[in-house]
């Protein structure tokens, strides 16, 4: 790189700072989960004072397998070197590591396309406010992202310079990870099929993705055994699927009566088994049986449903909390919820309308309307690149991985994003290709 291409990327790095301190400093701490959140704090407290990956109960200190350490060891760790029990500490590592991101999306965008384009997908990125917000929050979207960005760059590397030191790496930053969230966990799997298609030599993707999934599986050895000694169950992911699962049927008008709520799904459970905690084993096994027996007795609803997810998860708002707070508390999207339990997104935007336009106008249909003219660009810059559509696919693929991931479960914004940058990186595409196109016709004028 040039002494000026380097100067121009530090230039995008501080907008991106800049950008994401602003939004702290005019949010602050108004948190999209504070429930969450104060549970990953409390952990971390514990932690610190070497009480062990426990939470405080009624019955006194319980192990934990419904979160997993990575994030709250994290949290803990600032506590601990700064001295001082605050959140900021965390946040600005995020917004930091939010802000290195425009170094890897400019990598990656360059390893596809044109220097401009890469520079291009950069700024897209530094003024995202879908990531920028989750880099403010205290949870652990953030490094997730940053996470996946690098897994992927290396993954990118590897397969193009066709060097097995970068498959290994890419699988480490997995691994690790996967000890702050388990989304990326199955991320080789996705990787050895899209290298299928592209080096078309099923036997190199299949020997990659067998020592990738390998590397993540060594690497989370201590976390599944320390289940297994305290729960006598090897357990290597978040243990929360079944509850996403249930909640996420709430999503929709259902004829089983699952609502979108933590607070209601356990209300609903604790009527039937009065002495379940929401941390135990139990609780999940009894949403697990619930799910399977709404899938058994209503499957034309559930595979009817998913097309209408996939609709809200390609084209739904990504503002994650950012209007909650102009907007005020009790016109924010979690107040609705928490006040009419069993709704969902469609009667949301009603609701607002009906009793906020202002609200309306800024919440959902500018956000809808800014995430539509971003995926209709990037399906505009995919098209334009159509001929090269192996490298497509490469680039995509995290963004159907999360997507495919995502659909038979539950959505969430925050999910979606750490596959989201290939959106960016395309949207770059078609912004520079009508730009060419307008400036050479205003020219021949």
């Amino acid at each position: 790189m040039s002494k000026k291409d380097i100067i121009i990327l530090l230039s995008i790095f501080l907008i991106a700072f800049f950008v994401r301190i602003t939004l702290f400093s005019y949010l602050k701490n108004a948190e999209y989960y504070s429930g969450i959140k104060s549970g990953l704090i409390d952990i971390a407290r514990n932690l610190e004072k070497s009480k062990g990956f426990v939470l405080e109960t009624e019955e006194g200190l319980k192990p934990v397998n419904q979160q997993l350490p990575g994030y709250p060891f994290l949290i803990a760790l600032t506590f601990k070197i700064f001295g001082q029990e605050k959140e900021i500490f965390i946040q600005i590592i995020q917004i930091i590591l939010s802000s290195l991101g425009v170094f890897l999306i400019f990598g990656i965008a360059k390893r596809f396309f044109d220097k401009k384009t890469a520079f291009l997908s950069s700024f897209l990125w530094s003024i995202w406010l879908p990531e920028a917000r989750i880099s403010i929050g205290i949870l652990y979207d953030t490094i997730i992202v940053f996470a996946v960005l690098l897994a992927f760059y290396l993954f990118i590397k590897g397969v193009l310079e066709n060097r097995i030191r970068f498959f290994i790496l890419s699988a480490i930053a997995i691994g690790f990870s996967s000890y702050i969230c388990s989304q990326p966990i199955l991320l080789p799997i996705f990787f050895g099929l899209v290298l299928w298609i592209y080096k078309r030599n099923w036997k190199i993707a299949f020997k990659r993705t067998i020592l990738m999934l390998g590397i993540v599986f060594i690497i989370l050895v201590p976390w599944g055994t320390r289940n297994h000694l305290i729960f006598n169950r090897f357990i290597f992911t978040k243990n929360v699927v079944w509850q996403g699962v249930w909640e996420g049927f709430g999503e929709f008008s259902n004829p089983f009566g699952a609502v979108l709520s933590d607070t209601v799904t356990y209300e609903q459970v604790s009527k039937e088994y009065p002495n379940i905690k929401s941390i135990s084993l139990e609780y999940q096994e009894i949403l697990k049986q619930k799910v399977i027996e709404a899938l058994k007795t209503n499957p034309a609803w559930y595979f009817a449903m998913l097309p209408k997810r996939l609709l809200f998860m390609i084209f739904g708002p990504r503002d994650i909390g950012i209007t909650s707070n102009i907007l005020a508390k009790q016109w924010s999207r979690q107040m609705f919820f928490d006040t009419y339990s069993g709704t969902g997104n469609i009667e949301y935007a009603k609701w607002l309308f009906k009793n906020n336009p202002k609200g309306f106008l800024r919440a959902i249909l500018l956000s809808v309307s800014l995430r539509c003219l971003l995926i209709l660009s990037a399906l505009f810059g995919i098209w334009i690149t159509r001929k090269q559509w192996r490298y497509n696919i490469l680039l995509i693929s995290p963004l159907l991985y999360f997507y495919l991931g995502i659909l038979p479960i539950h959505w969430e914004a925050r999910y979606l994003i750490p596959g989201e940058f290939s959106l960016l990186i395309f949207s770059a595409v078609a912004i520079i290709t009508i730009y060419s196109y307008t400036k050479n016709k205003i020219f021949r004028i």
